[in-house]
């Protein structure tokens, strides 16, 4: 497995691989398992025919097709999603290809090696690949042994066709976030911005049926390419194609930042002193920056480290919520409409994504809510805390500095500590801008939401990231695995998240959302209609267990580097 950059990148990948492919698994047979629900609604179907198709497209309904297997499965698996796990998991390889062997100070080591540049892009390129086909051919296979049994009525050419869009659409981003990362040796930035671009291009096309010079925009998007023609029903279209194309033309990107690209892999670990020792001068770095300060402990250090990629997560988390905020009004002028429309869709279905009172969607705490605080507001929370929690202690010690970092006159209990404190400041700091963002969207849009109300939401929003990315960060405190840590925190939160939707779903289950960290945050009023929940104190409860568990761990851990 160790013979070349592609298969030492598979094994490397082997463990939160697996992860991936048991969660696409779950979901997706979730998903499929209320088919036949939707398929038998008398009053879904005369409803569907008769509502405004502009509004139906922001639930990603096709009216004419959606009580058919094409329409319901390309309206709830492959236009949200399937394309969010794949491009999920396509970026995070990207992103890390070169980038994270530079920032590992590994980079050195590999090119000695008698390997061409190109050939390490390529390989990492191919390693992408075969891990993100991995994906694909789970959801195709699933497909197949349930066409039958639920009658989705699916041709084989539609499945491989839709399969395969979805594939290309994934490396297309995967591509983007190498070419970021091999021009500038930033993880973080690269899928920063991959993962800015993608959520931008979702958010076009869903809402491009609404707005004329949207619509006209987003004719140049990979998500209008992705699903245009039909794949799912006709086969693959020529549109594959454009996204095979784009998708290469940022490899070959990659492999020409790469090349040119002056690899350093030596940065300065961290400066301890007071600002004017020996030890306080940072070589690269403008004496005079006012920001100087950070470099001299461990906590602004790692607050440093990610001061830019930080403002990539706001801005994503921020234009999520102002867009959503945008369509309120269009939302709002026809609500009988939307009110019948929830009636008659089936709420276990809407249970699966945090809607367990489907009335709410009607009022502007519901319509925000369910956008941004039960479902894609959540899952770029979750993404930024369980990564940075696996990455702070586990990072270093895979990086090879972590022996370095001890080195210092520094005790382990104070770098857990300060690296958590890090962590925490971070995500409160998203929760505070996405706060600062929905106040003044209420205000533009006429919303009337309550500051307060949206302050403890935000604050629970804050509270479940930090309570999977604490788990993330003591995983790793104790393993010393960033593979590990983060499959087992993001596997963790899926099944919390499908437990509290089964939970709702069923009565004789009900009982077991006790369990699930989703309930103590969500229960069944949106976080923006009430108040400061006394459920998040089990939230806070879990936080302080895993810090507590992970200083002892890191204290008797035998650093391998």
């Amino acid at each position: 497995m160790f013979r070349s950059v592609l298969t030492k990148t598979l094994w490397e990948r082997r463990i939160s691989t697996l992860w991936w492919l048991v969660g696409t698994l779950i979901l997706a047979v979730w998903l499929i398992a209320f088919y036949p629900a939707i398929r038998d609604s008398k009053e879904l179907q005369d409803f569907i025919a008769d509502f405004p198709p502009e509004l139906l497209s922001l639930f990603g309904i096709d009216p004419a097709l959606y009580t058919t297997g094409f329409g319901y499965l390309q309206a709830q698996m492959y236009s949200l999603i399937a394309p969010l796990m794949l491009i999920s998991l396509c970026i995070g390889i990207g992103a890390a290809a070169t980038a994270k062997e530079e920032q590992d100070g590994t980079i050195d080591l590999l090119l000695s090696a008698p390997i061409p540049r190109t050939r390490i892009v390529a390989e990492k390129f191919g390693a992408m690949v075969v891990l993100a086909l991995s994906i694909v051919v789970l959801l195709g296979v699933v497909l197949l042994v349930a066409n039958p049994i639920v009658d989705l009525r699916l041709s084989v050419a539609g499945i491989v066709g839709v399969n395969l869009s979805l594939l290309l659409l994934g490396l297309l981003f995967g591509a983007v976030a190498m070419a970021v990362g091999a021009w500038r040796g930033n993880r973080a930035l690269a899928a920063g911005i991959a993962g800015g671009l993608a959520i931008g291009a979702w958010f076009a096309n869903g809402f491009a049926p609404l707005v004329d010079w949207l619509d006209a925009i987003n004719r140049f998007l990979p998500f209008s390419w992705y699903l245009e023609g039909d794949p799912l029903l006709e086969g693959p279209t020529w549109w594959l194609a454009l996204l095979a194309v784009t998708g290469a033309a940022f490899l070959v990107l990659a492999l020409a930042a790469f090349r040119r690209r002056d690899v350093r892999s030596q940065e300065p670990l961290l400066t301890i002193g007071s600002g004017d020792g020996p030890n306080s001068a940072v070589p690269g770095q403008d004496q005079g920056s006012r920001f100087d300060w950070l470099l001299s402990g461990v906590f602004g250090k790692s607050i440093w480290e990610r001061r830019t990629t930080i403002w990539w997560w706001l801005l994503g988390l921020g234009g999520l919520a102002a867009l959503t905020a945008a369509f309120w009004p269009t939302v709002q002028a026809d609500g009988d409409s939307i009110q019948n429309l929830i009636e008659v869709i089936p709420r276990e279905l809407l249970a699966m994504f945090g809607i367990t009172d489907p009335t709410v969607l009607t009022t502007p705490e519901g319509f925000l809510s369910a956008r941004l605080y039960s479902s894609i507001g959540t899952i770029i929370m979750l993404a930024f805390a369980i990564g940075m929690g696996a990455a702070t202690l586990a990072g270093e010690e895979q990086r090879g500095t972590m022996d370095l970092l001890l080195g210092t006159p520094t005790r382990r209990r104070r770098v857990a500590g300060a690296k958590l404190g890090a962590l925490i400041t971070l995500v409160l700091f998203l929760a505070a801008g996405l706060w600062i963002v929905v106040v003044l969207s209420s205000l533009a849009f006429d919303m009337g939401l309550d500051p307060g109300y949206a302050v403890a939401a935000n604050l629970g929003l804050a509270l479940l990231t930090l309570f999977f990315g604490v788990m993330a960060f003591a995983i790793g405190a104790g393993t010393g695995r960033t593979g590990s840590a983060a499959g087992i925190a993001a596997g963790l939160a899926v099944a919390g998240f499908i437990l509290n939707g089964f939970g709702a779903a069923l009565d004789w289950l009900a009982p077991a959302r006790w369990l699930s960290p989703f309930f103590w945050y969500l229960q069944d009023t949106p976080p923006l209609s009430r108040g400061f929940s006394a459920s998040y104190w089990l939230l806070v409860a879990g936080i302080s267990v895993f810090a507590v568990v992970a200083v002892p761990a890191f204290r008797r851990r035998d650093i391998g580097t």
